[in-house]
């Protein structure tokens, strides 16, 4: 990266982080990098393309996470709970993950950027999936994209935890997780 696009590109990942993709602006990241706004342009035609590359970034920070901290060969029945609750951890920490997360016009336009690869919670559970059905752990009769189905669902529950009755959230994730494993798992 040149000099100037790596410095766009630290003072975006860093405005993301502090105020999200709606609270940042192409003007504050080129104040923060200190080069003029036609700059910003010589290196990105928008703030959604820089964003691309600080979400491709954090995805990939998250990925290697992932793989360097945990034996993906672990039992699934223990690996799964802590990989879930590392993952949705890193969601609440980053703005950057959070806005892939929470905001369906970024969470479509990631996914049908050819450019950018599997996001962090897909690639895991693809991992997993794949691990999983060469050491014959799965039942039969279910397709990754069933399972990944059912994993998203967590996702897609997690991120409306808010509208749930009162209630220990964290232990029916967890049941949640179980639920699903005893579903997939043999």
């Amino acid at each position: 990266m040149k000099e100037k696009q790596q410095k766009i590109f630290d003072a975006a990942q860093k405005d993301f982080q502090e105020s999200g993709f709606k609270g940042t602006n192409i003007a504050e990241i080129t104040q923060h990098a200190g080069v003029a706004v036609g700059t910003f342009y010589r290196f990105y035609e928008s703030k959604e393309e820089v964003f691309f590359q600080v979400y491709a970034a954090e995805n990939e920070r998250v990925k290697q996470e992932i793989v360097t901290t945990n034996d993906l060969t672990e039992d699934p029945r223990t690996l799964f709970p802590k990989i879930m609750t590392q993952l949705l951890a890193d969601v609440k920490n980053s703005l950057i993950l959070q806005d892939w997360y929470t905001n369906p016009k970024l969470k479509r336009l990631i996914k049908n950027n050819p450019n950018l690869q599997d996001d962090f919670m897909c690639h895991t559970v693809s991992q997993l999936v794949k691990q999983w059905q060469k050491d014959d752990r799965l039942k039969s009769g279910l397709s990754e994209s069933r399972v990944h189905q059912l994993f998203e669902a967590l996702v897609v529950v997690d991120n409306h935890q808010d509208e749930l009755l009162d209630g220990d959230y964290e232990q029916l994730r967890e049941d949640l997780v179980q639920g699903i494993l005893d579903r997939i798992l043999k």
